[in-house]
């Protein structure tokens, strides 16, 4: 078994890998997203054949009439044998997909949470970020206060989960404010659907949190627990869910998330 590059789920069996072609993308069992052979890997596919071939009628010359026929399965599975231990499942990316298609859900329960920005600041950054080029869908987005200087961000239009996990980074680190002698706290909740890129399809339906994950040097990756203590990270860059082991969900974020 090999790994799905977009889900690092073991999906890719010797059947899949058998099959798997640089030029036609195959869908990983797991996440539904498209693969294909590593380009390095196809191209080394015919000699390491040719060579195995080579090897089989050499062999296959030297043996004994009765046992020919087994030299002949021997050559078929040593062939079969070399293009799944060459074939490496690698990400198809195509230019002209970019992000799936979103349909906005006008019942959804995306929710930020977020903790140390006075009203008219949060206001602020908000606007910042609704305005930014990157930003996918123009976007209603509520505000209501929850306690003193504690706040709730909801979505009546919906918001697309790039979106959502870049908020969630920028609410933490906006631009032209001063983070010194600040506590910033910032958490979203969601349930998981098709739209998150990267999560297994088992975890549709799920809930689940996106925050900042705790000693952040990176400044531009956010991470997502679900419900049932699986943890995912996603590059800003990147913009795909991909599984970590170590979730980095510092306690003030559990508190305020509750």
């Amino acid at each position: 078994m090999k790994e799905c590059p977009h889900c690092h789920e073991d999906s890719f069996g010797w059947r899949e890998l058998i099959v798997l072609d640089y030029f036609s993308p195959s869908e990983c069992k797991a996440c539904g997203k498209p693969v294909r052979n590593d380009g390095v890997r196809q191209f080394l596919t015919v000699p390491t054949v040719l060579g195995t071939l080579f090897l089989g009628i050499v062999v296959f010359s030297v043996v004994p009439g009765s046992w020919q026929s087994l030299g002949f399965v021997f050559v078929v599975v040593f062939v079969a044998l070399s293009v799944m231990l060459l074939a490496k499942p690698a990400k198809f990316e195509n230019p002209e997909a970019g992000f799936p298609s979103f349909m906005p859900d006008l019942n959804n329960d995306k929710a930020i949470i977020v903790s140390g920005w006075k009203e008219n600041e949060l206001g602020k950054i908000v606007d910042d970020f609704r305005g930014q080029d990157s930003v996918d869908l123009p976007m209603e987005i509520e505000i209501q206060e929850r306690s003193e200087n504690q706040f709730v961000l909801t979505f009546p239009a919906d918001i697309t989960p790039w979106d959502l996990a870049a908020l969630v980074n920028y609410l933490n680190y906006p631009f032209d404010f001063d983070l010194t002698d600040r506590t910033i706290i910032v958490a979203a909740r969601t349930t998981l659907d098709s739209a998150f890129q990267g999560i297994p399809e088992s975890l549709y339906g799920e809930r689940a949190i996106i925050y900042v994950p705790e000693d952040d040097d990176d400044y531009a990756v956010v991470y997502m627990q679900t419900e049932t203590g699986e943890t995912f990270a996603e590059s800003m860059n990147e913009m795909v869910w991909q599984r970590v082991d170590a979730p980095r969900l510092s306690a003030v974020i559990t508190a305020l998330i509750l």
